[in-house]
């Protein structure tokens, strides 16, 4: 029997020795339900993440994943929905700063 499982967002993903980990995460519902606290020196406040799931999978599989979420991303229909949220400034636009490396 397939489990799903809802998650907001992957924040993580590692690869050794041929095994590619993705660290997947959701909102933490106590942030929410407290109204999620503003740290200091933060102007919004920003909800709490917290480690829902982990998947765990070879890199020809992760590479495979890769190839249909490319497919995926390609499609007219997800581009134009991809552009509506550019302009929305809910994601950023093609001449935004690649993130810096991490050192």
């Amino acid at each position: 029997m397939m489990q799903d499982i809802y998650v907001d967002t992957v924040t993580a993903i590692n690869f050794n020795n041929g095994i590619v980990r993705m660290t997947m995460v959701d909102q933490d519902p106590d942030s929410l339900a407290d109204g999620v606290a503003t740290l200091p020196g933060e102007s919004h406040p920003e909800p709490r993440l917290r480690r829902k799931q982990q998947v765990i999978m070879p890199l020809n599989g992760f590479l495979y994943m890769v190839s249909v979420i490319k497919g995926l991303v390609d499609d007219p229909k997800m581009q134009q929905i991809i552009s509506r949220h550019v302009e929305a400034g809910l994601l950023p636009g093609a001449d935004a700063a690649p993130p810096a490396a991490a050192e």
